[in-house]
C-alpha cells in the first residue's frame, strides 16, 4: 500500500513538471512571436521611411528627369529601395573609415609638438591649425583655452589641432614671419591659408567668444563639418 502511494505521488509530480514545462514553453513561444512582431514592425517603419525618401526623389525626377533620361517605373521601386539601402550602408562605412583615419592621425587631441614634427603634422592632415605660443603670455593662455574647447567638443574632428612653443621653433617662426603671439596658423594641404594674429578681428579683445573664432575658421574653410557656432558654443 505505501508503495502504491509513492507511485501515485511520483505520477502527480511528473504531471506537475509537465505542466510547468508547458507553461514555460508557451511563454517562450509568446516571446518569440512578440520579437518577430517587433522586428516586422521595425522593418515596415524603415521601409516606409525609405518610401518617403523615394517619393521625394520620384517627384524631383518627374520634374527634371534623371541624368540618363530614364524614369523610375513603379515596378522598379524595390530595386530603388535596395539602391538607397546600399548607398546608406556605403555612406556609413565611409564615415566610419574617415573617422578612424582621423583618430589614427591624432585628430580629436590637442597635443604639443616639437619643431621637427611640424612639417609632418601640417602635411599629413588635410586641415590643421598650429598655435604658436609663449608659456608666459596670458593671451596665449586665452587662445589655448578656446582651441582646447573646440577640440574637446569633438565637433571638428576633420581638423588637426596642435600647439608649438615659439621659443623652441625659431626656424618656422622666421619662415612664417610670426611676430605676434599668440598666432594660430591655418593649413590646408600643408599650405598656410590664414594667420590669426593675436585677437585681430575678434570682438571684445580678451573677452572674445569661441563662436567668434569659429566664424573666422568657417570663412577660411578650416573645418569640414557644419558647426553651429551659435547653438553649440
Amino acid at each position: 500500500m505505501p508503495a502504491k502511494d509513492n507511485l501515485g505521488t511520483g505520477f502527480i509530480d511528473q504531471m506537475n513538471d509537465l505542466g510547468t514545462n508547458d507553461v514555460i514553453e508557451r511563454a517562450m513561444n509568446d516571446k518569440l512571436k512578440q520579437a518577430e512582431k517587433e522586428m516586422i514592425e521595425e522593418q515596415q517603419r524603415e521601409a516606409e521611411e525609405e518610401r518617403k525618401v523615394l517619393g521625394v526623389q520620384q517627384k524631383d525626377t518627374d520634374r527634371e528627369g534623371r541624368e540618363d533620361g530614364d524614369t523610375i517605373a513603379k515596378g522598379d521601386e524595390d530595386d530603388e529601395l535596395e539602391r538607397l539601402r546600399a548607398e546608406r550602408r556605403k555612406k556609413m562605412m565611409d564615415q566610419h573609415k574617415k573617422k578612424q583615419d582621423y583618430l589614427a592621425k591624432g585628430h580629436g587631441e590637442y597635443d604639443e609638438i616639437a619643431e621637427e614634427d611640424f612639417l609632418k603634422t601640417v602635411t599629413s592632415s588635410h586641415r590643421a591649425i598650429v598655435h604658436f605660443y609663449h608659456q608666459s603670455f596670458e593671451r596665449c593662455k586665452i587662445m589655448d583655452m578656446h582651441l582646447r574647447k573646440l577640440v574637446q567638443s569633438k565637433k571638428m574632428l576633420g581638423t588637426k589641432f596642435v600647439k608649438l612653443d615659439a621659443e623652441k621653433a625659431p626656424f618656422f617662426v622666421a619662415k612664417l614671419k610670426i611676430q605676434t603671439l599668440p598666432t594660430a596658423v591655418f593649413f590646408i594641404d600643408g599650405v598656410a591659408v590664414y594667420k590669426q594674429i593675436g585677437f585681430a578681428h575678434l570682438p571684445n579683445g580678451d573677452e572674445f567668444q569661441t563662436r567668434d573664432l569659429i566664424r573666422i575658421m568657417r570663412e577660411n574653410e578650416i573645418f569640414e563639418e557644419d558647426v553651429d557656432s551659435e547653438g553649440e558654443f
